[in-house]
């Protein structure tokens, strides 16, 4: 055996026993003797990737393919590393080298298929997860991957299957909560609806009553309950037991940061200082709906942080950039993001928005400021507990709204966001009047409810020159589903639904000022699509749900001191929806009217004041 080989051996034996940079060290001077062969720069890859060392691992790899072009583990290896380098197209290039190689090869198979995930080329994915599974039924990645790929184009059943198959061949955590949280994405009736939540709430159950253990939530479950909210029911209880899984499977969830464990309000000193994180702090709703908050404090009385997990370069992370060194790109993993933000010793951590995405969500369990707070982002209780507040505000609030909160429910005077009025809607060409009636419901097509259908087909009869105009899924069969639902529940009218493209934000505009009518979907209403259709002077019919949820729409109105676009039953929705399309008069007031309100609903001043004087009451109160 030679000097390198022996040196290889010692440093493998070294990375076995988890001594990592011992192993590096040893695989080091095995290729510094000058006679290490192919392997031994691969696995000095390997053991680099292990430790994060991509470039490094990559250098390491690329040099072993060299110096062995035949080797399929070798092309397999260097391509987790592209992969991992978000090089995908290199990725797919070297997975589909070792396939030449080693046909049949069922994590290369799999892994083509998350970079088809990642393309957002679904279809693609499972037909990748698919091939994996036929080389090898027993290779659970691809069965759970399928289900995930099924789960996110609504195909309930196809997704229940896979993950009880994933389950079956290895009983770990994260895919049985997986298992557990997925709900149609276009329920078929309420029926459907309820029996998803039954059945939740008994893995949830089952969940509890068993040893549970999650190193990394965010990679072994990657995924929140968003969907949940869109039923219009109360989901604290469930979102409780959601929380209550996850620090059972890994309290590390809970952690604290030292400054947060002694801090007493009121004897701190200095200007509080904030911290506002989101992953969406680029051209979204969320962003739209806090920047005007994020940059209007007042800097003399507040020292303020932006905490952002979005590499989105936009004009919008633009806006939140000129922060300069108050702005902190985060890392995306859990340790470190908590890290970063425990280091900055805030005083309040405002989260713009818990449950949209994985990354916050998870992050939100950590106790990582004395003061943690959540607004109407994404609107409804978390059910963690280290979040103290949830800000919202009485006009979109009911008498009984706190029932609803794990948190302590704010409840600031007027409205609780400060907006400008978009861009794309100052110079918009003058409404020109259509023949037929227009009506659009620009809502994204996983708000649709079934109790919505009845709503739609009553419009339409009553209005029979009428088109309803949707805009398509973020994924074609959410459309397709849907589409299939409207047509056996509106079999006579259904032809008059038309779906639209997505369209761009100039287009979107443009269909927002020439619809007669917009229409806002009951359970979970528009946020930012309602200011936008206000801004574009064109009337939204709303019908206000149980929930804050339900409600945004009834706030802007009451806001603008106007409300005749509220109903309070389905058939008033109807009957106002039919108003504004036959009587003209009636029509042109409510324009009239919306012009009049936008001072009172756009660079609304007084909500960023509400939220200062939260901030500095809780500084002191607690």
């Amino acid at each position: 055996m030679s000097d390198a080989e022996e040196i290889h051996h010692r440093g493998i034996a070294a990375f076995q026993a988890g001594q990592i940079d011992e192993a590096i060290d040893l695989l080091g001077q095995a290729i510094a003797t000058g006679n290490a062969d192919a392997e031994i720069y691969a696995n000095l890859g390997v053991i680099n990737r292990e430790a994060g060392n991509l470039q490094v691992a990559r250098e390491h790899l690329e040099e072993a393919v060299e110096r062995a072009s035949n080797n399929a583990d070798f092309y397999y290896n260097l391509a987790l590393v592209y992969g991992d380098l978000e090089e995908l197209d290199l990725a797919q290039k070297h997975y589909e080298l070792a396939l030449s190689m080693r046909p049949g090869m069922a994590p290369a198979l799999n892994n083509l298929g998350n970079i088809k995930k990642a393309q957002k080329d679904t279809d693609g994915a499972v037909a990748f997860y698919q091939q994996a599974i036929e080389a090898d039924e027993g290779y659970a990645p691809a069965h759970r991957n399928l289900a995930d790929a099924f789960e996110s184009a609504g195909f309930v059943s196809a997704a229940h299957d896979s993950y009880t198959t994933a389950i079956q061949l290895r009983q770990d955590t994260g895919t049985r909560i997986r298992d557990a949280l997925v709900l149609p994405v276009i329920p078929d009736s309420n029926d459907q609806i309820e029996e998803s939540r039954a059945r939740l709430n008994g893995k949830l159950d089952d969940l509890l009553n068993d040893e549970l253990s999650l190193e990394d939530p965010l990679r072994e479950v990657g995924a929140t309950n968003f969907l949940l909210a869109c039923h219009g029911l109360n989901d604290k209880p469930i979102q409780e037991k959601i929380a209550q899984t996850y620090l059972k499977a890994c309290p590390a969830l809970a952690f604290e940061a030292s400054h947060a464990k002694d801090w007493m309000a009121g004897l701190e000193g200095g200007v509080p200082r904030i911290g506002f994180v989101s992953s969406f702090f680029h051209e979204h709703t969320i962003a739209k709906l806090n920047n005007s908050l994020i940059t209007g404090l007042p800097k003399a009385r507040f020292d303020v942080k932006v905490f952002s997990f979005s590499d989105v370069e936009d004009s919008w992370s633009e806006k939140f950039k000129k922060l300069g060194a108050n702005f902190v790109r985060l890392p995306m993993d859990l340790e470190n993001a908590r890290r970063v933000i425990a280091e900055a010793e805030l005083d309040i951590l405002y989260y713009t928005d818990i449950g949209m995405e994985p990354m916050t969500y998870f992050l939100s369990f950590a106790r990582l400021a004395p003061v943690q707070c959540v607004s109407v982002g994404h609107p409804v209780t978390t059910g963690i507990p280290n979040i103290d507040y949830f800000i919202s505000a009485d006009l979109i609030e009911t008498s009984n709204s706190a029932e609803a909160y794990s948190e302590k429910l704010v409840r600031l005077d007027g409205f609780p966001t400060c907006v400008a009025r978009p861009e794309e809607f100052k110079d918009l060409a003058p409404r020109k009047k259509s023949s037929g009636q227009r009506i659009v419901c620009p809502q994204s097509l996983f708000k649709f409810h079934p109790d919505f259908d009845d709503m739609l087909g009553d419009i339409l009869r009553v209005l029979p020159d009428a088109t309803i105009q949707l805009i398509d899924g973020s994924h074609p069969a959410w459309t397709e589903l849907l589409q299939k639902r409207l047509l056996k529940s509106l079999s006579d009218v259904s032809d008059r639904i038309e779906i639209l493209p997505r369209l761009n934000s100039e287009a979107f505009a443009a269909l927002l000022n020439v619809a007669d009518v917009i229409l806002d979907t009951p359970h979970f209403s528009g946020e930012m699509t309602t200011y936008q259709a206000l801004a574009a002077v064109t009337p939204v019919v709303t019908l206000p749900g149980d929930f804050m949820r339900g409600r945004y729409s009834l706030g802007l109105y009451r806001q603008m001191q106007m409300t005749d676009c509220v109903a309070d039953s389905a058939e008033e929705y109807v009957e106002i929806t039919k108003r504004l399309c036959t009587d003209s008069s009636f029509a042109e007031s409510t324009r009239d009217q919306i012009k009049a309100g936008h001072e009172l609903i756009f660079d609304n001043r007084k909500a960023i004041d509400r939220h200062a004087k939260f901030f500095e009451k809780v500084m002191f109160e607690g």
